[in-house]
This record gives structure tokens, C-alpha cells and sequence, in this order.
């Protein structure tokens, strides 16, 4: 066996780990160049607080493997169906517009939040390929959330996907939060209900709405 199928056959034996732990729907785990674990991303039904979720995947480690986790290493997203924000976040985005115009090479989206019982708007374009159109109008939510935000912060789709959960597609993200005090990567998902548009900027407002309240006091 090469060292590289050795450390992927024992990453496969950590997801299957978490797999195993209760409303974990599904798990990535990223290793470094010394197969060393450097990140992983869990996928969650919202039955449960993410940072029990956490709590749980630790508590793992160490009885499995005698493995001590970082918990900054883990993110956790919640599955969403519908509008629901988490609880305990007093703002509550919902989805008011989505507009796509592809012309030529460009693709521009536009996307309209309420927010409050306001609207606020947000723009993005980029090269039209089929990847690129989420990304675009995860980048779209994006500007409408730093317009409410005023500048108290960056966002920044950095990756979106189409992925099959249980049966059922869904659009996952992963998102850059930057303020004063440094970056974090977030991370959400909703399923999509013939609609990748809309779920996309759901799957945007679910990386970002449990540090909305945060984020508001900055």
C-alpha cells in the first residue's frame, strides 16, 4: 500500500466515524501534506446546535483514534427546506428576487434581499460558464448582505457546488467572512426545489446568518 491510499483509506475511516454520530448527514475531512488533519467540513440536519454537533465529533476522536481535534478545524453547515433562519439570529434575511442575464462571455445576476421590511440589493458578473452562474449569484447575496451590514465586513463566495444529499439535490458553499480581527471560512447549504438559483442564495444566507447577529454588534 503507497503512503497516499494509507492516509486516504484513514480519512475514509474518520468520515465514516462521523458519519456515525447523530444528525450528521454527511463529512469531508482535508489533510495537509504530512496527512495530518487540517480541516473538516460536516454537513448537518438542523435538529441539532452545530456546536454540539462539534462537541460530539471530539468527543469521537479521542475514544476512536486517541485523536485530540481542534474545533476551529471543524465547520459545521445545517441542512435548511425552507426560509428558517437558526435559532437564536434576530435577522433574518429572505429571499425577495433573483435575476440572471447571460449575454455573450458575461453573466450578470442580481439579487434582492428583505431584510427588516427593506430591500437591499446586491450585484455580481463574471465569465459565463455554467460553474461560474452560482458562484455569481452567491457573490450577488453577498453584496446585498455587506450593503446591510454597512461595511462592517467582506464576504466572498470562495466555492459552490451542486451535491446529492439523501436523494435530494442541493447546493453547498463556502464562504470568506472578513473583519478587523482576521478571516474565518463558513459554510452552508440548502436543498434545491427546482430551483438552483434560489437555492443558491439560500445556501449563501445559511453560511451567514448565524454570525449576522455577531456581525451587527461589530
Amino acid at each position: 500500500m503507497t503512503p497516499e491510499r494509507g492516509i486516504i483509506g484513514q480519512l475514509s475511516d474518520y468520515e465514516e466515524i462521523i458519519r456515525q454520530i447523530k444528525d450528521v448527514i454527511s463529512a469531508r475531512i482535508v489533510a495537509d501534506n504530512t496527512g495530518e488533519i487540517a480541516e473538516i467540513h460536516v454537513l448537518a440536519g438542523p435538529g441539532r446546535n452545530p456546536k454540539q454537533v462539534v462537541r460530539d465529533i471530539e468527543s469521537a476522536f479521542m475514544a476512536q483514534f486517541g485523536i485530540s481535534i481542534d474545533h476551529k478545524k471543524i465547520s459545521v453547515a445545517q441542512m435548511q427546506d425552507e426560509d428558517s433562519a437558526p435559532s437564536g439570529c434576530e435577522v433574518r434575511p429572505k429571499v425577495a428576487s433573483v435575476t440572471v442575464l447571460s449575454s455573450g462571455r458575461t453573466t450578470e445576476a442580481g439579487v434582492q434581499l428583505e431584510i427588516g421590511g427593506d430591500i437591499y440589493e446586491g450585484s455580481a458578473s463574471g465569465p459565463n460558464t455554467a460553474n461560474n452562474k452560482l458562484r455569481i449569484i452567491s457573490q450577488a447575496t453577498l453584496t446585498a448582505l455587506e450593503t446591510f451590514l454597512k461595511g462592517t465586513c467582506n464576504l466572498v463566495t470562495e466555492d459552490i457546488a451542486l451535491i446529492n444529499l439523501a436523494g435530494r439535490r442541493a447546493v453547498a458553499v463556502s464562504v470568506s467572512l472578513v473583519t478587523n480581527i482576521g478571516e474565518e471560512r463558513l459554510i452552508g447549504a440548502a436543498f434545491m426545489n427546482n430551483d438552483e438559483r434560489e437555492a443558491a442564495v439560500k445556501a449563501t444566507l445559511a453560511a451567514v446568518n448565524r454570525r449576522m447577529a455577531l456581525l451587527l454588534n461589530e
